[in-house]
């Protein structure tokens, strides 16, 4: 009695394993294309949000909250404060720079912030935030962030006085450097209002903190009169 030999299944993939591979690749694609559409929305609302009027906003008022905590290290013959225009080209249009204090693991520490207007690709120019700490490894290592860019123009004077200079310390001046008063930051931008503000500088002004106010009165108030005895007494 002769015994059937076993059949021999064909090399190959079926139809059946053929559309389940395809079924995978194509939902591999689309769930790439959707990772790669989600960079790209990303990173066209990222720069949108750096070239409209609420992040020229947004970058006054980092600028002007920093401005006022502006102070003069104790080092002579250093200006606190530097300010310089410029219309050459390949080169910023305003620098700002002054020294700020932040926090360090015993105490503060001096740090040095530079704000510079320069041009960009074409007509946009960016507005950029420089720091380098004064002291400690990180020195010579500045940090750059870019805080707005699209198409402004930002103006900044110092005020001292009732008077107004685009440089500081004004030129040909001869006394030591100082603080201004304030410095008056005007922002424009096609189709919008100009941004004015004025930020007064808190070291400048001699602004002193409560308990300081405080100790001053109680050290300057009169003393109460005592009523003298009676001569019987």
């Amino acid at each position: 009695m002769s015994r059937a030999s076993p059949s021999i299944r064909p090399s190959g993939f079926t139809f059946i394993e053929l559309l389940l591979a395809l079924a995978l690749g194509a939902l591999v694609a689309a769930i790439l294309g959707a990772l790669i559409h989600g960079l790209f929305s990303a990173g066209a609302s990222q720069a949108s949000r750096l070239r409209g009027p609420v992040a020229a906003r947004a970058a006054l008022r980092i600028l002007s909250r920093e401005i006022s905590c502006a102070f003069a290290p104790p080092v002579e013959n250093l200006a606190p404060l530097r300010l310089s225009a410029s219309t050459e080209i390949g080169k910023p249009e305003v620098v700002l720079a002054f020294y700020v204090p932040v926090p360090a693991p015993f105490g503060y520490d001096v740090e040095q912030v530079t704000y510079e207007v320069a041009p960009s690709q074409g007509p946009l120019r960016k507005l950029q935030r420089i720091s380098a700490p004064c002291s400690g490894p990180l020195t010579n290592a500045p940090v750059t962030n870019l805080l707005f860019e699209g198409r402004f123009s930002l103006a900044i004077e110092a005020l001292t006085n009732g008077t107004a200079c685009a440089e500081w310390p004004p030129p040909k001046t001869t006394e030591k450097p100082t603080l201004p008063a304030s410095l008056r930051l005007t922002l424009a931008m096609p189709g919008q209002e100009p941004l004015r503000t004025e930020v007064l500088v808190q070291a400048a002004a001699g602004i002193h903190s409560p308990v300081e106010r405080k100790k001053q009165k109680t050290e300057e108030a009169p003393a109460e009169p005592v009523d003298a005895e009676p001569a019987g007494k």
